[in-house]
């Protein structure tokens, strides 16, 4: 999210460095009145008794109401205390709304965001919703706008600074709206794309097509499923065939121009660029800026020393200061049928009730699915009438939906998004697409009304398998692994979600949108979808790998776009292998197991690369040589063989995929499907793939791996000096950074809104997945002014785990959570980022529950009063 604040930003550096600058006098007295008020009492209007706020000594806050209206009025003010600033950027990206605050480098964006029409797509789900899940919406609104009504002219630092860049030209004069249940609506319609999405990989594989000209070589690039993954729920659910039409040749379209070809890998570009503004980037995508990531299981308590199940997650999302979570408990203070609450868990800011977490009865947690729910058409324009498109023998009106953007300090722009029968017309938001092909997106969080907010209600209160199973009859997208145990000793797994049925091919590539033979047909049915109960096992684990194997009837979404199963195979190894000593497992032991650095493909290509590789002509290359073949295939921070094999790994790749890719290959290398891919290539050190297109010989395994192995001792000579100094920490490094203002480039707002460096162990693919970017190795084609970066910029971390959750359910008090920054939005509290350094080394935070366990833990009391 650099660029978001970087391209205005640096055009007023004098102006805000003076504001900074301030801190000693009227900066003070602005940071000041941003902090929350956590004890004594304050009057909040609309509340109908008083609520409790009782915060730890992590700002951990647990509230406690008497009825559910006041427990999401108090819950709304809480995270308004917290995070208005971030909920105010969450809710610009949603609305298309960043130009008005960052002006024209935010245009194509927001262009991008109301083309895709979430705004009116969430005016749909939110008429759809039960009426106590809008009521629940409106309360929780109520007490962002009573905190919104406290701090009129007196907002957090990050306001003073939005405000002079909106061009109030005065400390106070940011103009915050009252927030409305729309606009929690509207948050989870950015959640949706942003763990749902792969028009991005659609968009590649077109563009793939174009470059090779032979679908069949893209195809190369993304391996089946492999036969030794694991898949979550072995499938003999109905033990039929795929449908014969699945195997129909998609629309392909006439050869791409240049521009046209440009255009298209903007848009691809601009679709995951969405995610990393929303903070999740977390799966939504396999090729360019991915972050594949999550890890959850659940094992029995005929395997844990409580006898009870035992529940750990680990969610794998974008880094950002604040995080995208916040802790959270929600007790009615006497539960009944009337105020059923008590619940405790991880929300996020701008909207109520909690995501994953228990209650008293049950715990959940969820990994994403990454399901196909979204497929480009290629419509044809009618010749007779451009303003018209072809659907079989008929030729229908595109509809026209007029949209504004008002820009900081310019002038509005003025868009026309055309609609077809499958949903906007993306091609439409880059000007180089103009007489190019014309691609319609269909999207299932927006084919129909989702009421996925009011399924996370049901999730909440339900009290066994049966009420968790039934919660998700509404739920609708983003489609989540979700694991689940229960204090009576039952452990189970749910899939669910709108997942299209196509008619014709699946949705590897664009779609005909003409002919009539390639529409989506309906949902996997509900009944149909993955769900498990006590497997023999006595273990579930998902890990963003194959939901099903191939017998399933359904396409839940390619094979290869699911990660390839390495993760998932460690976790349900080490559980295994922990069984079988005898030993009863323990909260700590899944903890540990979290935290897990095993690089399980490098079991499989470091011997395949020690065999093939000539004898290096350098010291260098000899070095790079010799910590690979020493490495014990675990990435710790001290790990001069992590250096060594993650360097090796990225210009191995290159060396590979560059010739034939070119420019494509900034997408590809490093993606989940090309370690499969390398993988597959080591064992055939003939294949055509191994040659260097641009020379006249044809080169081998052998040769390849020796150049790589050259450039790899090359480049970390030059990041890190003498092999002795090699360690992974140096170049793996992780700084959390505030998402707009902290990304400015400007030394001071740098300073004060983002957390110092650390050095973090894990990688990416391992359990402990902290993700980083080969892309950034590269020149951006579409970003003149983006250079490629040294190694300690190309392996800083970019995601990983949000928050790590475990939880006995023999002892909820017990149960553990802890999230990357801290509780507060404001880089003058002590929570700001008081749990980096725990996260950083592993440690967990205690998430009291009972009402004895909240009141020995509270360090302050806060009473809301009518």
């Amino acid at each position: 999210m650099v660029r978001l604040a970087s391209a205005i930003l640096k055009t007023i550096t004098v102006l805000l460095i003076v504001v900074v600058g301030v801190v000693g006098t009227v900066g003070a007295v602005v940071t000041a009145r941003g902090l929350p008020q956590t004890s004594g009492t304050l009057r909040i209007e609309g509340l109908q008794a008083p609520v409790t706020v009782a915060r730890d000594r992590h700002g951990i806050v647990q509230i406690t109401a008497d009825g559910p209206h006041d427990l999401f009025l108090a819950q709304g003010f809480v995270h308004a205390q917290e995070r208005m600033w971030q909920m105010e950027i969450s809710r610009r990206i949603g609305a298309g709304r960043l130009s008005e605050l960052f002006g024209e480098s935010q245009l194509d964006t927001d262009r991008f965001i109301r083309t895709l029409g979430w705004r009116q797509a969430a005016e749909r789900d939110l008429a759809a919703l039960s009426p106590e899940t809008v009521t629940a919406l409106e309360a929780y609104a109520d007490g962002v706008n009573a905190w919104i009504d406290q701090h009129d002219g007196r907002l957090p630092m990050a306001f003073v600074v939005a405000g002079l860049l909106a061009g109030s030209g005065n400390l106070g004069g940011y103009e915050l709206e009252p927030w409305t249940a729309l606009d929690s609506a509207t948050w989870q319609k950015v959640q949706a794309w942003s763990l749902g999405g792969n028009v991005d990989a659609e968009i590649f594989r077109m563009l793939a097509d174009d470059r090779l000209g032979d679908p069949a070589q893209t195809d190369e690039l993304f391996p089946a499923y492999g036969d030794w993954a694991p898949v979550i729920t072995p499938s003999n659910l109905l033990g039929s065939e795929l449908p014969a039409a699945l195997a129909s040749a998609p629309r392909t379209p006439s050869a791409l121009d240049p521009g046209h070809a440009a255009g298209l890998a903007a848009l691809g570009a601009l679709a995951s660029t969405v995610r990393e503004l929303a903070g999740f980037d977390g799966g939504g995508g396999f090729v360019g800026d991915h972050g594949v990531g999550s890890n959850n299981w659940v094992v029995s308590g005929d395997l844990t020393a409580s006898g009870s199940p035992i529940l750990a997650n680990d969610p794998h999302l974008g880094f950002a200061m604040p995080s995208v979570w916040i802790l959270n408990g929600l007790h009615c203070r006497a539960v009944s049928e009337s105020c059923p609450w008590d619940v405790a868990g991880v929300s996020f800011p701008g909207a109520p009730a909690v995501i994953i977490g228990h209650n008293a009865r049950i715990a959940w947690g969820a990994t994403n699915v990454g399901p196909d729910t979204q497929d480009l058409f290629l419509e044809t324009v009618d010749p007779a009438d451009a303003s018209r498109y072809l659907a079989g023998d008929e030729s229908l009106p595109f509809e026209v939906r007029r949209e504004t953007i008002k820009g900081a300090g310019g002038d509005d722009v003025v868009i026309d998004v055309r609609m077809t029968r499958h949903g906007p017309v993306l091609s439409d938001v880059d000007e180089r697409l103009e007489g190019g092909p014309v691609l319609a997106l269909a999207w299932a969080s927006t084919a129909e009304p989702d009421r996925t907010l009011e399924a996370i209600f049901r999730i909440n209160l339900a009290g066994d398998f049966e009420g968790f199973r039934a919660a998700f009859d509404v739920f609708g997208q983003p489609s989540q692994n979700f694991i689940y145990a229960d204090v009576e000793g039952h452990v189970g797994y749910v899939l669910p979600g709108l997942i299209p049925v196509r008619d014709g091919p699946n949705g590897e590539r664009v779609r005909d949108g003409a002919s009539g033979d390639a529409e989506w047909t309906g949902w996997i049915p509900r009944e149909d979808l993955p769900w498990q109960l006590d497997p023999p096992s006595g273990r579930i684990v998902t890990a963003n790998n194959a939901p099903v194997d191939q017998s399933y009837p359904y396409s839940i979404g390619p094979w290869s776009e699911f990660d390839p199963g390495y993760r998932a195979a460690r976790i349900a190894g080490r559980l295994d292998a922990l069984v079988a000593t005898g030993v009863p497992l323990v909260p700590d032991t899944m903890r540990a197991l979290q935290l897990d650095a095993h690089v399980l493909r490098a079991d499989e290509t470091v011997p395949a690369i020690l065999a093939l590789a000539p004898e290096p002509a350098t010291a260098d290359g000899r070095a790079v040589l010799a910590a690979i073949e020493s490495w014990d295939r675990v990435c710790t921070v001290d790990s001069p063989g992590c250096a060594a094999y993650a360097t090796l790994e990225l210009y191995l790749q290159r060396a590979i995929f560059d010739d034939e890719l070119g420019p494509l290959a900034r997408d590809y290398v490093g993606a989940p499907p090309s370690w499969v891919k390398l993988v597959e290539l080591l064992e055939a050190p003939n294949d055509a793939w191994w040659d260097d297109t641009t020379t006249a010989e044809r080169e081998n395994a052998a040769t390849i791996i020796g150049r790589a192995i050259e450039r790899a001792g090359t480049e970390l000579r030059a990041a890190l000096g003498d092999p002795e100094s090699w360690r992974w920490g140096r170049l793996h490094g992780l700084t959390f950074a505030e998402s707009t203002l902290g990304g400015s480039g400007i030394g001071p707002l740098q300073w004060y809104f983002n957390a110092p460096a650390r050095e973090v162990g894990g990688a990416d693919g391992t359990v402990l997945n902290n993700y980083y970017r080969f892309s950034r190795a590269y020149p951006d084609p579409y970003d003149p002014s983006y250079q490629p970066v040294g190694l300690d910029r190309v392996f800083s971390v970019t995601n990983g785990p949000s928050v790590r959750f475990v939880v006995d359910m023999a002892d909820l008090d017990g149960a553990t959570m802890v999230i990357t920054t801290g509780q507060s939005g404001n880089p003058f509290d002590a929570h700001y980022g008081d749990m980096v350094d725990i996260w950083v080394g592993g440690g967990a935070i205690p998430l009291p529950f009972s009402p004895a366990a909240i009141e020995a833990a509270t360090v302050a009391t806060l009473t809301l009063t009518p």
